[in-house]
């Protein structure tokens, strides 16, 4: 939505390099910064006492000029005495009124109040194709025509400058310049942070929202076009592993770097780059197969918001840069209302928004949510077109539906005219539709005059300060300051994580680090179990990979998303291809599972997928689970293994949680089967794999836990216990056990 700006008045201007800068409720920032020549005292009396009269000319006849001498500027690097049309070097003064600044934006929002409905059959008609425009000049429909042809104009002052010009000016015309990334990656991090602040944090604390507060966790989010990921870095930074993240961007120097964030870990996000794999958003195969992978993942409910921030260059077509952007632009929409979950929130990057297709797709974007804004944060530089969108609550209804599949015809007809240099989509609603929503059309025009004189301002601003290098812009360094105290984002430098060894994170978390070396206590006899198993309901089970002969139960560390490692025989081992975040320490059991896959032909191939199954734990990430009941840690440990766990990455160890139950549940409803035609047992699981038709793992043993509310971590990990199951290779039948017979034990104390 574009910011709500209020007039200041005189009494508010500050005198020449003081700064003002806005509390709640106030007038907006101003500055008056005038040139005004200082001269030293000292200096006068010395030539007052070598003859020098206040404006008299100096020499015998006080011949000399009286003037003051113009100073001969050179813009950047060019050689001397070139002049460049519209851009000539002067001495110029700056009215820092024309801007009004406000720390904290307003947005005006848009409410959907439409009920008539579209047919997506019919809506199909609505594609119009024709020659590609190369101009903007007559797109006057939502915008007015003076304000249109002045950012025109104002563009072109620019054809003649080098980047290292426009850098230099930028970086001191800027009044907003100065807050830089602060300590994320890049600029974008701060972008999303203004526009979540901006809407009372919508996105961050989707949690919050009366909608989605019942979810269990994680929270998904998507991020779209934006590597090398600063919108998720954000998200992440803020939210930690409590939100899980999607990402679709182009490979190679676009791809996502979130490995290289210092305030934020990677664990719980992951890159989908679709079927071509190349991250290409305008591809319909990769489109869909970023959908399918999401709605998967999310358990078919999708994600609850998704963020966008696609854009190329367009050095030397500036003017044309909203046709350009087209493809991005529907591409984007058209993913967000594939993963988006009901009631779910988006925001994409726009330029301009003055021809028919672009108010056509945010006219039916508008159709699809409860309400829709359009913004330039203060983040956004003041000179260019950058603009977004910010569309509230997907609605659940018939005309969602069938502007999806109009969206997804457009999508596939852009990719296929691709290659083609003459023709494009020219429309994708009819002019008089759009116009006959009255509210639409006047909020757009607005938004597009009120962003269009903003912008010629900044662009005014660049070039008076391009001309002269000695103007700045005091206010900088306060408003950098206001903005971060009302984003909450805390000011400090981008400084390297510390190095973290294993001691340092068990010595901050375990008191006596032997506890780890405890064994779990082995029952060899159904009169042991009886003793030990006494009050039935305050234990838990889990079924256990593990043998007699081989132990797959250990503690796991994680120093960073690609150093594990795991306690095994009294040693820590790195283990490969286990991503878990910085400072975790849990108690799991590594786990070889059985995978039979689907394939075109309906056919079953099996295989088998390596897997972590998270028993309980001490800490996950930053979350501590010391104080926790072993329900609230059960609970944590299923949303961490979500949002960790990368079936995308076929590579890779998967993270998920130990089914546990209560022993009761051994008796009425277990999980546990025996193979057809043997002995062995073997556990159904819930189906990870994308390609997947059933997941599962043979069963050796079974772990009991006591788990009443008096237990914490340490005494429910100390008093563990263990019995083997029988199988056709038990030759020590003390030692083993078979189900029926634990069973039998349990129902004769039920």
């Amino acid at each position: 939505m574009f910011s709500k700006f209020t007039s200041g008045s005189d009494d508010s201007i500050q005198e020449t390099g003081s700064i003002g800068i806005q509390e709640e409720n106030a007038e907006p920032i101003q500055n008056n910064v005038s040139k005004s020549s200082f001269i030293d005292e000292k200096i006068l009396r010395m030539m007052g006492n070598m003859g020098y009269k206040t404006g008299v000319g100096l020499g015998k006849n006080e011949q000399g000029i009286t003037k003051t001498i113009d100073i001969a500027y050179q813009l950047g690097k060019r050689g001397l005495g070139l002049n460049i049309k519209k851009l000539s070097p002067s001495q110029e003064s700056w009215d820092f009124n024309k801007e009004n600044i406000t720390v904290q934006e307003e947005l005006i929002w848009l409410e959907n109040k439409r009920d008539d409905c579209f047919d997506a059959s019919s809506m199909s008609q609505w594609i119009k194709e024709g020659m590609p425009k190369n101009h903007i000049e007559d797109e006057t429909n939502f915008c007015d025509k003076d304000i249109l042809l002045n950012v025109i104009q104002s563009k072109n002052i620019f054809d003649e400058l080098d980047l290292l010009e426009l850098c230099q000016a930028r970086a001191k015309a800027n009044p907003f310049e100065t807050i830089k990334s602060v300590y994320f990656m890049n600029r974008a991090a701060l972008k999303m942070a203004n526009i979540d602040a901006a809407t009372n944090f919508m996105f961050s604390r989707i949690d919050e929202n009366e909608h989605h507060k019942h979810h269990s966790g994680p929270f998904y989010f998507a991020d779209i076009c934006a590597g090398p990921g600063g919108f998720s870095e954000y998200i992440l930074w803020r939210r930690q592993w409590f939100f899980k993240g999607f990402g679709l961007t182009l490979k190679e120097e676009n791809d996502f770097r979130l490995s290289e964030s210092t305030c934020a870990s990677p664990v719980s996000f992951q890159a989908i780059y679709g079927k071509d794999d190349d991250g290409n958003v305008c591809s319909p195969d990769n489109i869909e197969d970023f959908r399918d992978r999401v709605i998967h993942e999310t358990d078919g409910k999708g994600v609850h918001f998704l963020m966008a921030d696609g854009g190329f260059s367009v050095e030397g077509n500036e003017n044309l840069q909203e046709i350009l952007s087209k493809n991005i632009y529907v591409c984007q929409c058209v993913v967000a209302l594939q993963v988006l979950c009901n009631n779910g929130h988006f925001v994409t990057k726009l330029f301009d928004v003055f021809t028919r297709f672009s108010v056509g797709l945010l006219y039916l974007i508008y159709r699809c949510f409860e309400k829709v804004s359009i913004f330039k944060p203060n983040t956004s530089r003041p000179a260019n077109a950058e603009r977004y969108f910010i569309c509230y609550g997907l609605k659940d209804n018939p005309v969602v539906d069938s502007i999806k599949q109009h969206l997804w015809t457009v999508v596939k007809r852009l990719w296929e005219i691709s290659d083609c240099s003459d023709v494009d989509i020219l429309e994708i609603v009819p002019l008089e539709i759009i116009k006959s929503d009255r509210e639409f059309c006047d909020y757009i025009r607005q938004s597009n005059n009120s962003l269009g004189e903003r912008q010629i301002v900044g662009l005014q601003k660049l070039a008076a300060f391009c001309r002269d290098p000695t103007l700045i812009d005091v206010r900088q360094e306060q408003l950098r300051k206001e903005c971060l105290k009302y984003w909450q984002i805390p000011d400090k430098p981008r400084s390297p994580l510390p190095s973290l060894s294993i001691d340092d994170v068990l010595n901050f978390i375990v008191d006596k680090p032997e506890i780890l070396l405890v064994q779990p206590r082995e029952l060899d006899g159904l009169d042991k179990f009886s003793n030990t198993i006494q009050e039935v309901e305050d234990w838990h089970y889990c079924a256990l990979y593990s043998s007699q002969t081989t132990n797959h139960c250990n503690f796991y560390v994680g120093l960073s998303s690609s150093k594990v490692y795991r306690l095994q025989r009294n040693k820590w081992v790195k283990v490969k291809n286990l991503a878990l975040g910085r400072g975790t320490v849990l108690y799991g059991e590594f786990v070889k599972e059985s995978v039979k896959l689907k394939n075109r032909n309906a056919e079953e191939k099996c295989s088998f997928r390596y897997s972590l199954h998270v028993i309980d734990a001490l800490q996950l990430g930053d979350k501590s689970l010391m104080n926790l009941s072993f329900k609230e840690r059960v609970n944590m440990i299923k949303v961490y293994c979500k949002a960790v766990n990368k079936e995308s990455y076929t590579g890779t160890v998967r993270v998920r949680s130990k089914l546990i139950e209560p022993v009761a549940n051994l008796v009425f409803k277990s999980l546990i089967r025996k193979k057809k035609n043997n002995k062995q047992y073997f556990q159904s699981l819930p189906v990870l794999g994308f390609n997947s038709n059933e997941e599962s793992y043979d069963i050796n043993s079974l772990l009991f836990l006591k788990t009443n509310s008096s237990q914490s971590f340490h005494s429910t990990y100390v008093l563990r216990v263990q019995m083997f199951l029988k199988s056709e290779s038990c030759s020590d039948e003390k030692k083993y056990f078979s189900l029926d017979e634990i069973v039998s034990n349990l129902k004769e104390r039920l």
